[in-house]
């Protein structure tokens, strides 16, 4: 392993390249940082007597080269000013890190005093906007945003509850759809991130109870929290990438010039640089871990939209556990893949109820008394399903309560404000199913 210590420099050195590659059209900058990887590689593996298999490399294009519409960038325009607009928000997020998704708490006096002086509303639609154009995300010139929109949800719900409490209803309840908005129309390289909505629908759940919003205020909340669904296509399609990841971290060392240009072409510049030079992944496992790795994704993507998210990791689980116990460093992130599955079953649950809640209070303001259970029904189209176990939803409207039901979960929300036991803002959590 002697040459590791030049593969490290090396890649000091690739950092500085970022903001001139970045300059010039995509295709060029996708055949340097081939390039240059491929450099790296060929440095590590000599370093490490790895002979490159071209086997796995064809066997890894083959699944990289179809794409996915749910994987498409979506362009944003004028992104370099939206980025600089959105700077300060990262001080303010970074300093809230030891908080994340806690909103019983409130922050200390100096940070709450911060977040109440920075104008951040109405720029959650341009926050989206630059994280959704990801192939153009570069982390040597701009803060990671993506990573950080969590903590951006956090400081939206956070103002809205204290202008709440403090009698600024309009502003309150606009931070708060703020805080929904960046979930909006989610795309499949964020799913990871889209996860920790389901803290901001049960912050919105209580508030409904503290705070009962208006007509107005209830149909914005309906239209923006059904704007954040997570359907199935865009759950399938970054469960397929992110096992490709999985793949280029764990067996980088294999791959020529052609994979690394379709990697950045895929990902974006950025990434892929970033990819190539994980440290805690030295990218040279051998065949019989790739062949573990290929039957997992073999198992797992084509018929992925077809089947329960939950049969997805049975048909592949042998493989899975193969690889957890012989080569740790690839098997612990397809585990990480797996448990992101099942909390989009969570997030569904926890969507479902809030979306039945919002309805049933809508259509008793309308009507003049509680919806039937075919009208609640009928409000929603066709009944929702888990993407999970493949259940549908069932509502039970009795009088002042909806009953949501899949198989096991069952939850009572109530159509009428329940004040939260005693003071601050402290909030019953939406409980978790029962699997």
């Amino acid at each position: 392993m002697e040459h590791l210590a030049l593969v490290e420099a090396r890649a000091r050195r690739s950092s500085r390249w970022a903001a001139r590659i970045a300059l010039v059209p995509l295709a060029l900058a996708a055949a340097l940082v081939a390039a240059l990887a491929a450099a790296l590689a060929a440095t590590l593996a000599a370093g490490c007597g790895i002979v490159p298999d071209p086997q796995i490399a064809e066997e890894f294009h083959e699944r990289l080269l179809p794409r996915d519409r749910a994987w498409a960038p979506v362009p944003c325009k004028d992104r370099a000013a939206k980025v600089e607009r959105l700077r300060g928000l990262e001080p303010l997020a970074l300093d809230l890190r030891a908080r994340i998704r806690e909103f019983e708490t409130p922050p200390p006096p100096q940070l709450l005093e911060r977040i109440m002086a920075f104008p951040m509303r109405g720029q959650a639609d341009d926050y989206r906007c630059v994280v959704q154009d990801f192939t153009r995300i570069d982390l040597s010139t701009e803060p990671d945003y993506e990573g950080l929109r969590d903590l951006a949800a956090n400081l939206y719900v956070l103002k809205g509850m204290h202008l709440l409490d403090h009698g600024a209803p309009d502003e309150g309840w606009a931070h708060v759809l703020d805080a929904l908005r960046l979930y909006r129309r989610p795309v499949a390289p964020g799913v990871d991130r889209h996860l920790t909505l389901i803290d901001v629908l049960r912050a919105v759940d209580h508030l409904l109870d503290t705070h009962p919003p208006p007509p107005a205020i209830l149909d914005a909340l309906i239209e923006t929290t059904d704007a954040a669904a997570l359907t199935v296509p865009t759950i399938c399609t970054a469960l397929r990438h992110d096992l490709l990841i999985v793949g280029m971290m764990g067996f980088r060392v294999h791959f020529g010039q052609r994979e690394r240009e379709a990697v950045a072409r895929r990902y974006g510049l950025d990434f892929a640089m970033r990819t190539w030079r994980t440290p805690q992944q030295p990218g040279t496992h051998d065949r019989p871990a790739w062949a573990e790795l290929r039957q997992t994704y073999d198992l797992m993507v084509p018929e992925c939209a077809k089947h329960p998210l939950g049969h997805s990791i049975q048909r592949a689980a042998l493989p899975m556990v193969r690889l957890e116990m012989v080569h740790p460093r690839v098997g612990l992130p397809l585990r990480v893949v797996a448990n992101r599955l099942n909390q989009a079953g969570l997030l569904s649950d926890v969507h479902v109820t809030l979306r039945a809640r919002l309805r049933g209070q809508r259509l008793r303001q309308q009507l003049g008394r509680d919806p039937t259970t075919a009208e609640l029904a009928v409000s929603f189209g066709r009944r929702p399903i888990n993407p999970w176990d493949g259940r549908r939803y069932t509502f039970v409207v009795t009088p002042g309560q909806i009953s949501v039901v899949r198989g096991p979960y069952r939850h009572v929300v109530s159509l009428d404000p329940v004040p939260p036991a005693g003071s601050g803002t402290s909030y019953p959590r939406l409980p978790a199913p029962t699997r």
